[in-house]
């Protein structure tokens, strides 16, 4: 009882300590926007935010699927992609020897300098668009997963054999589970990054998307709304991080962690 009721107590410190961090924030930026002389081209005061959000509510959802779905598709292929090509260069040497040279030829090219040339091959379209992204996730989680088996104690998988287990086995119950820890904190990496690159895909030319709304801001040099756009970014990301997160807490509870 003692031990419960002192972990509820630790928890609602967290929180409140959480939400002090939120409330200095927002309190340092309302004061600088409403009482210092910085103009509102610079620094829209959270009423302007809030007032440009109200004026563009019916379409804010539209610009929000947009995105989601390019988010979606390329984060989910490039995903699964780099998550079996890791698996397969990280446990067989032939397939090693083979695809390893050509991961470490692709992985230094930065995905956003490839915008311009995966518009040319696939158009100005929701292809180019979730290409980026599925290229931007599978150069990660590929590197990933490569170091994620290779860090797999050996003593482990020798054990199992040594049991009679065979490949199949070994996969199922130790590699995988030993290797998805650090998969899940990969992916974490990876959907944070997706939104990045889908934005900076939408400034190439889009009709909805948090890019649009970021463009239509600097277009018309209306700073709330290139927040607007700013803001629902931050926010769709956090949401989609707390979600992993809980995944991970789910698929890993046998993993220690060190939470205070």
């Amino acid at each position: 009882m003692k031990k419960a009721k002192k972990l509820y107590n630790e928890k609602t410190v967290k929180r409140v300590q959480n939400l002090a961090g939120l409330v200095l924030v927002f309190t340092l930026w309302f004061v600088l926007s409403n009482f210092t002389a910085i103009p509102d081209l610079y620094l829209p005061s959270p009423q302007e935010i809030g007032r440009c959000f109200i004026e563009h509510a019916s379409d804010i959802p539209r610009h929000i699927m947009s995105s989601l779905y390019r988010i979606a598709i390329g984060f989910f292929v490039g995903s699964a992609l780099g998550i079996l090509m890791g698996l397969m260069i990280g446990w067989s040497k032939t397939v090693r020897n083979i695809l390893e040279p050509l991961v470490e030829f692709i992985r230094p090219m930065p995905p956003l300098a490839l915008i311009p040339l995966f518009i040319l091959w696939f158009g100005i379209g929701n292809k180019s668009k979730v290409i980026v992204i599925a290229f931007g996730a599978w150069v990660v989680l590929v590197v990933n997963t490569i170091e994620a088996v290779r860090n797999v104690e050996p003593l482990y998988i020798d054990a199992a054999r040594s049991l009679g287990a065979g490949t199949w086995d070994i996969l199922r119950t130790v590699l995988i589970p030993a290797i998805t820890p650090e998969i899940i904190a990969g992916i974490r990496v990876v959907a944070a990054n997706s939104f990045g690159m889908c934005v900076a895909a939408e400034f190439m030319g889009t009709e909805a998307g948090f890019g649009y709304l970021i463009i239509e801001g600097r277009r018309f040099i209306m700073t709330d709304l290139l927040l607007v756009g700013v803001l629902l970014i931050t926010i769709s990301s956090m949401i989609v991080n707390f979600l992993i997160k809980m995944i991970e807490r789910r698929l890993t509870k046998w993993v220690p962690r060190r939470d205070s």
